[in-house]
C-alpha cells in the first residue's frame, strides 16, 4: 500500500511539469489583427501590428475565422518571433511584400 502511495505521488508530480505557452523564446502581448480580405480572391491575408510594426503569420490559418468579419480586431496574442522574414506575393501588388515573420500560438479577444 505504502508503495502504491509513493507512485502515486511521483506519477502527479511527473505530470505538473507541462509544456506551457510561455516556452522559451514566446511571447505575449496586444496586438491588431488585420484582415486584408482572402489570398485567392485577390486579399493578402492577416497582417498583424505589435507596437507599430507590422508582421506576416507563417501559419495564418491558427488565427480564428471570427476575425475575419472586421477589418482589424485587438487581440492578446502569444507568438514566437521566426528569423526568416516572409515573401508574400498576393493581391494587385506588383512587387513582393517582405516582412518580419511570426508564428501565431494564441489568439484571444480583448
Amino acid at each position: 500500500m505504502r508503495a502504491l502511495l509513493v507512485l502515486l505521488i511521483f506519477v502527479f508530480a511527473s505530470c505538473q511539469n507541462s509544456t506551457t505557452p510561455q516556452e522559451e523564446g514566446n511571447q505575449t502581448t496586444t496586438a491588431t489583427l488585420h484582415w486584408t480580405g482572402e489570398i485567392a480572391a485577390d486579399g493578402c491575408g492577416f497582417e498583424i501590428e505589435i507596437d507599430g510594426e507590422r508582421y506576416l503569420p507563417e501559419n495564418e490559418a491558427a488565427i480564428p475565422d471570427r476575425y475575419k468579419e472586421r477589418d482589424s480586431s485587438h487581440v492578446q496574442l502569444t507568438y514566437k518571433a521566426l528569423p526568416e522574414p516572409i515573401d508574400r506575393r498576393c493581391g494587385m501588388l506588383p512587387q513582393p511584400r517582405i516582412m518580419p515573420a511570426i508564428q501565431v500560438l494564441q489568439v484571444e479577444a480583448l
